[in-house]
């Protein structure tokens, strides 16, 4: 199997605003090659709550070269091949938004998700398959951990959950799951910002959330112009998805973007840089 995986860091919620990509080459189920880079985002602007995730800031990517300056060198790993990502549709917007952003022409290639393969965070994924996560959130060592996360479900080898931590949420707790009704489903797009992520955006939420009660979360996103959904259909645009989320939950996301849907899913940890970010 010849794949690259790849991970992007941002240094604010835009997606834009790439400040590292990590690149692990696999050819013939061989890893052969790893790139870490930093990159000087546009105006080198970071946002608090992205430095304190990564720990990079403006002052380590100073005197980095720019995404459009580091693409030629990246691009062959990526154009007309497969690529692998934990929660591609994050990594992919990133690419697809930052290329944008420089005038640039998206390739082609052919994607695919450990983290749809699994519904796994990718610490969790890498305990569960006994590979080493050195460094979670740099990007190159992400980017090797998804990886050999990928060569080992391509070998047929299956997680064992009994190797994950225990969270530190009750992932049984009922008013963590329970069901969202009444007002809050009402969509309000009067003095809304039409800029917002969420506005006039059908959201479901799946999973339980460790920052807010699913009840708060929904109140925020309903703030800024959200369509909230009970369930997920053909005609959802956005998952927030926390801990324990049902594994049928992400097949039927699957099978609907497979049917041409474009229902993106939005971990917690993204949805809090996206609240802190953009909307508040």
């Amino acid at each position: 199997m010849t794949f690259t995986a790849i991970d992007f860091e941002t240094a604010q919620g835009a997606r834009w605003s790439i400040c590292q990509v990590g690149i692990v080459r696999v050819e013939n189920g061989e890893i052969i090659k790893s790139i870490s880079k930093l990159i000087k985002p546009p105006g080198n602007e970071y946002q608090k709550s992205n430095t304190q995730i990564h720990g990079i800031n403006c002052e380590i990517t100073e005197n980095s070269p720019t995404f459009h300056e580091v693409w030629s060198e990246i691009k062959e790993y990526i154009e007309e091949q497969l690529v692998v990502a934990h929660n591609s549709d994050f990594d992919i917007d990133c690419l697809k938004n930052t290329l944008q952003y420089y005038d640039l022409p998206f390739p082609n290639m052919n994607i695919d998700c450990t983290y749809r393969r699994t519904n796994l965070k990718l610490d969790d994924l890498c305990n569960s398959l006994d590979i080493p996560l050195d460094k979670h959130h740099d990007a190159c060592c992400d980017a090797m951990a998804c990886a050999k996360a990928y060569l080992k479900l391509l070998n047929n080898e299956v997680p064992d959950y009994s190797k994950i931590a225990q969270r530190k949420s009750n992932p049984f707790d009922y008013s963590s799951h329970q069901r969202l009704y009444g007002n809050v489903l009402k969509p309000d797009l009067e003095n809304v910002d039409i800029s917002s992520p969420f506005y006039n955006k059908k959201v479901v939420f799946t999973g339980v959330l460790t920052k807010y009660s699913r009840e708060e979360a929904a109140a925020i996103v309903k703030k800024y112009g959200a369509d909230i959904d009970t369930s997920i259909t053909k005609r959802t645009n956005i998952v927030i998805m926390g801990e324990s989320a049902g594994p049928s939950k992400v097949r039927k996301i699957e099978m609907y973007n497979n049917e041409g849907c474009n229902i993106s899913i939005i971990e917690e940890k993204e949805f809090c840089e996206i609240i802190n970010t953009v909307c508040l």
